[in-house]
Order: C-alpha cells, then structure tokens, then sequence
C-alpha cells in the first residue's frame, strides 16, 4: 500500500489535494472549492451522494487503499487546488488590516494550527515561503479544521515581503531577540495594517526574511522555558496584533 505522502505528491502533480472526513469534505464544498472524486463508506454513502451524486462506494480495504493509510473518517475528497495558489503575492492589491507571513513552517500540526488562529483572528492574507509546507497537506489541513479554504494565500518571497513594506503594510518580525518589543507595549504605525513573521520551529526567521523587519515583537516568559511553540507564539500574537491592526 502506497503511504499517505506518496498519495499526496501524486495529487498535487495533477492539481488536487485530498480532504479527509466528513468535516473537511462538506467545509470544501461550503467554501466553493471543486470537488473532482469523493469517496466514502457504506455508514457514510447517503450523507455523501447530498453533497456529490457521483460518489464511489467503497469497503473498508478500497477505502484505506485509496487513502493511503488505514481510514476510518467515512469520507475522503479529492479537491482542486486554488489556480491562483503560483502567485508571487497579490499584485497591486497589498493585504490591508493584519496578515501573516511564514517563511519555513515544516510541522502540518503548527502549521494548521496558525492557520486556523489566522482565521479566527482576522488575517487578511498568509504569505508562504517556498520553504514552508504545503497548506493543503493532509494533515495540516485536518489541524487547521479547513481553515486553508477561506484563507487568502500565496506563496511568495522575502522580495513580496519588502514590496509590501513598500506599500504600507509593516514586516515585523516575532523574535525574542534583544530590542524587540514586549507585544504589551506595542503600537503599530499605521498605513496599511502590520505582517507578522513567524520563524521555523527550530531555526527561527530566515535571514533574508528577518532583514526585511526593521521592528521585532515579543511574549514576555518566565527564565524557566527558552521559548514557546511557534504555533502557540504565533497565535497569542495574533489575537494581540489583531487589536491593534489598521482595517
């Protein structure tokens, strides 16, 4: 049986990702993505042909197989991926308000998670380096709930970063670094809104990235832990900077 991660390199080839579950599988069709197959369980058959008449029925086994692992959300979509995700930002259109940039996010759980807080927050945009996972992996969009469908992505370089400083959004970069700013005290500068920077789990911001920041934020802790979890950080920052964001 072919893994997970084979199944889902063999999708993207070909445009697709694949959502797991019932959840994930209705919130695609609520979100206007364009279903191309839908599997599912007998259990699960009916609920399955109100959303797809087109759905294959399959056991146990055929649906493991098709899924890659052992399967037991009843459902399992393949799903076209947004055409526009290739864009190097959003052209003239800078996002307004607060948005968020991960440069190199490796973990699906941390990153569907900061996608989900992104959502839930108010992010306008999310900028992804073409070092950070893929939003529709699998995995991460089970963490993020499909919070991948209604979130304005688009991959993009420190260069799409620089050109929004340009236009008015502020990069600030989160760092516990010496001169950064105790997210207590923060006050934005206005123009268009602030882009927050999140680092990699274990090496942090990327240079070429950290240098397009001339303002670092930071949550005070306790000496007894070096830093918290990047998913973590970034939403508490999130919900903060979202108080405080131009919109």
């Amino acid at each position: 049986m072919a893994d997970h991660a084979a199944k889902d390199a063999e999708l993207r080839v070909r445009g697709l990702f694949a959502a797991e579950g019932r959840l994930l599988v209705s919130r695609a069709f609520e979100s206007g993505f364009e279903v191309v197959r839908l599997f599912a369980d007998s259990a699960a058959a009916e609920e399955a042909r109100a959303l797809f008449p087109g759905v294959t029925v399959l056991d146990a086994p055929g649906l493991s197989r098709e899924a890659g692992y052992p399967f037991h959300r009843g459902m399992l979509a393949h799903v076209r991926r947004p055409q526009n995700e290739n864009r190097s930002g959003f052209g003239d259109d800078v996002p307004r308000g607060l948005s968020l940039a991960l440069p190199k996010i490796t973990d699906p759980g941390n990153l569907g998670t900061l996608l989900r807080s992104a959502l839930a927050f108010g992010c306008t945009a999310v900028l992804l380096g073409k070092e950070c996972l893929d939003p529709f992996n699998r995995k991460a969009l089970r963490a993020s709930m499909g919070a991948a469908y209604r979130l304005r992505t688009v991959w993009g370089e420190p260069e799409t970063l620089a050109e929004w400083g340009k236009r008015g959004v502020e990069p600030v970069a989160a760092s516990l670094e010496s001169g950064a700013v105790s997210v207590d005290e923060w006050e934005g500068r206005g123009g268009a809104g602030t882009c927050l920077v999140l680092g990699n789990e274990h090496d942090g911001i990327p240079d070429a990235w950290r240098e397009r920041c001339a303002r670092a934020v930071m949550i005070p802790v306790s000496t007894d832990v070096d830093s918290l979890n990047v998913a973590v950080a970034g939403s508490i920052l999130m919900r903060e900077l979202s108080r405080r964001a131009i919109r």
